[in-house]
Parts: C-alpha cells; structure tokens; sequence
C-alpha cells in the first residue's frame, strides 16, 4: 500500500513540480508572515529542517538559526544551492535525518 502511495506521488507530484520549476520563482518568492515571524522567534543556534523547501524561500530567514532543506524537485534544489543555502535532495516521506535532530521542522505544502 505504502508503495502504491508513492508511485502515486511521484506520478502526479513530483512531475508536476519538474514542469512547473522554471516558473516557480515568479509566484512563491515571498514568505508567509506566520512563518517569516515562527522563524525570527526561535532562539540563536537552533537547527530547522525545511522539508519540501522548494526554491528556499525560507532558508534565508534568521541568519542566528541553521537551517537544513529538502526537496526532491532536483531543479529547485539546484536554485536554493545556488542561493547558497544548505539543501538537499530526499523525499520528505523517507527523510535521512536521525530521530530528534532538529528543534524545529518547516513542511509548508509538502509531502
């Protein structure tokens, strides 16, 4: 079943985010208030993970905490590095981080 869901995912989402990763940083560059303001709150040397980070545009949010993306659109995992941030590509339902690593944790419209 879990294998089913998926290949489903991969079929019809993550395909669709290939398509549409040229033209993703012209809707979704600016950054929530709620979660612009989550990020400004958490205290200096906090780690953060942002799963299905796409383009990044989180990652430069706070400069006093890490912060750690992932995708798995290879695309916007390219124009997040080349942004300089620090992001990865791995699916957000089998992530390759260790239980309890980071102190907070961003999925905003991902997986």
């Amino acid at each position: 079943m879990e294998e089913a869901a998926s290949q489903l995912e991969r079929d019809h989402v993550h395909s669709v985010y290939d398509k549409i990763a040229p033209y993703f940083n012209d809707s979704r560059y600016k950054a929530w208030p709620k979660v612009r303001q989550f990020l400004l709150d958490l205290q200096p040397g906090s780690i953060v993970a942002d799963i299905g980070c796409g383009n990044g545009k989180y990652l430069h949010i706070n400069k006093e905490v890490f912060k750690l993306g992932c995708d798995v659109c290879r695309p916007l995992v390219d124009f997040a590095w080349s942004q300089g941030h620090e992001v990865q590509m791995c699916d957000g339902l089998h992530l390759p981080y260790r239980d309890s690593c980071f102190d907070a944790v961003l999925s905003i419209a991902g997986n």
